[in-house]
């Protein structure tokens, strides 16, 4: 039963491949893969904090987040915002 599941996937995407082909020699453009920003709990948290900046920017080591990596006051950083 395997063997058939990993046959008609592998039908499935011969097919996919075979039509985004021909559609883009029409100049279509058939992108599946649609990239979708993925909210997560700590940018929700941040923005309930009042928090701009994304996950990876140091602007967002601010309160519990800080803590949460090892910074506090006077230590760490030395960042601020002008």
């Amino acid at each position: 039963m395997a063997e058939l599941i990993q046959t008609f996937k592998a039908m499935q995407k011969t097919e996919s491949e075979r039509r985004k082909f021909l559609a883009s020699i029409q100049g279509i453009d058939l992108n599946d893969e649609v990239e979708e920003k993925v909210t997560t709990f700590d940018d929700i948290q941040r923005r309930a904090l009042g928090i701009d900046a994304s996950g990876d920017d140091v602007v967002s080591l601010q309160g519990s987040f800080a803590a949460q990596a090892g910074f506090g006051i006077g230590e760490g950083l030395g960042y601020f915002r002008e």
